[in-house]
């Protein structure tokens, strides 16, 4: 390199924003979202839809802060999509938005904080359905987790990580979030998930959605919760708490089965387990693993870990009912990519009902996201495919060079690419 050059023309290096923002425009999400979080003050400059649209962009060109929005607004400027607010904008937009944290203290003096909105999480489950992303023909396995969101926000409380920060749980169906509410760092998983459960459920059915199976760590081993879900969904499986009478239970067990999962050699077995000292019993797939040190247990008087899966489902074998809920780490997966690509590990503001809802305009994005990756494989768009998570987008789709010129009394986009760009259809 002997000289530089320079030039004034107007080109953004995130050029496949426009086809993107284009086929959102077509299919009308941005109506849609202003419809259902409604319209702002009518001087306001820019609607929701802008706003969870602009975070949708800062996302996709791995804008990591809300503060990154100025930057894509200078290398986006005059693009298809021109309504890229401020950060500021976007905090106001977010106060606007949220709703009062509910406290509530226990008999032991330990008060818990949690903050959701219903109406918002009913968004989640209808923009999933309005992207043709869910279906009412189809029925679906839902996973429900709970995750430390690790922060030193003013309000943050230090969690069982022994670190400050929040304990929202999220519900996702696949890679798409239907459920969103936000706890404070202090409260434990099982807190109120029977109340967080039924409207999760309530919003599904109200749009139409049908649970066939449900997922869940231990957390979710309450009698409350297992009575709820044997009335709502056809199977479920749920990780068993181990406890004295469980051990015991396992070292009495006589028949165990040699089987492979991933390679790795399990030992599994079967039995019928009445939890809670309940009425009703369910079937509980065991698998044991031979202690490194070997020493016999006092309790179930053999070398072994025991480790338990809950289900009603007595139809398939114990290495399908492994083999279904280990697939519950896709689920975990989804909730690292909602985190790390959608920038929930760095949430912006600085009090916990703000941030509440920030999560809901970025799993908004999220969806969005899942919807864009149908879009571009149905445009047979080269080496693109579904299980791609937005750094490897980027890269290959939306990190291309183009700039609006004037054509025979046309605006046309130029590309400046060997790769083929075209209008995507949707």
């Amino acid at each position: 390199m002997d000289k530089v050059s320079k030039s004034l023309k107007n080109i953004t290096p995130f050029g496949g924003l426009n086809f993107i923002y284009n086929a959102i425009n077509r299919s009308k999400f941005d109506a849609f979202i202003d419809e259902k979080l409604g319209y702002r003050n009518f001087r306001a400059h820019y609607s929701y839809s802008d706003i969870v649209l602009s975070l949708l962009g800062n996302s996709l060109c791995n804008g990591e802060y809300i503060s990154d929005l100025e930057h894509l607004k200078s290398k986006f400027s005059r693009q298809y999509f021109t309504k890229i607010p401020s950060p500021d904008t976007v905090e106001y937009a977010c106060q606007e938005l949220k709703t009062t944290t509910i406290q509530e203290k226990t008999v032991d003096g330990i008060v818990h904080q949690f903050n959701y909105d219903n109406d918002k999480n009913n968004l989640l489950i209808a923009l999933c359905v309005k992207t043709g992303q869910l279906k009412k023909t189809e029925k679906y396995t839902l996973d429900f987790d709970n995750v430390v969101l690790e922060n030193e926000k003013q309000d943050a409380k230090k969690s069982y990580k022994n670190t400050n920060g929040y304990h929202p749980n999220f519900s996702f169906i696949g890679r798409l979030p239907v459920h969103i509410e936000n706890h404070n760092g202090n409260t434990p998983a099982k807190y109120k998930q029977l109340a967080t459960l039924n409207r999760c459920f309530k919003n599904l059915n109200d749009n139409g959605i049908i649970i066939k199976n449900y997922r869940g760590d231990s957390a979710s081993y309450q009698k409350e919760v297992i009575e709820f879900l044997s009335e709502n969904v056809q199977y479920f499986f749920i990780r068993n708490i181990s406890s004295q009478n469980f051990i015991n239970r396992c070292g009495k067990i006589k028949n165990w089965k040699t089987i492979y999962i991933n390679n790795e050699k399990k030992e599994v077995a079967t039995m019928i387990y009445t939890p809670f000292k309940g009425k009703f019993s369910f079937r509980v797939v065991v698998t044991r693993t031979l202690k490194k040190n070997k020493q016999i247990d006092l309790i179930s008087g053999t070398p072994y870990n025991y480790y338990g899966i809950m289900t009603n489902n007595l139809l398939i074998s114990e290495q399908e009912v492994i083999e279904f809920y280990n697939q519950r780490g896709d689920a975990e997966n989804s909730n690292k990519f909602l985190i790390s690509d959608f920038n929930l590990k760095r949430l912006p503001f600085m009090d916990f009902d703000t941030n509440t809802v920030f999560m809901y305009l970025m799993a908004m994005c999220n969806i969005l996201f899942e919807w864009i990756k149908i879009i571009l494989v149905k445009n047979k768009t080269p080496n693109i495919n579904l299980k791609m998570r937005i750094k490897a987008v980027c890269f290959r789709y939306i990190t291309v060079a183009t700039t609006f010129v004037n054509h025979a009394r046309e605006k046309v986009l130029q590309v400046f690419s060997d790769q083929e760009y075209k209008i995507l259809q949707i």
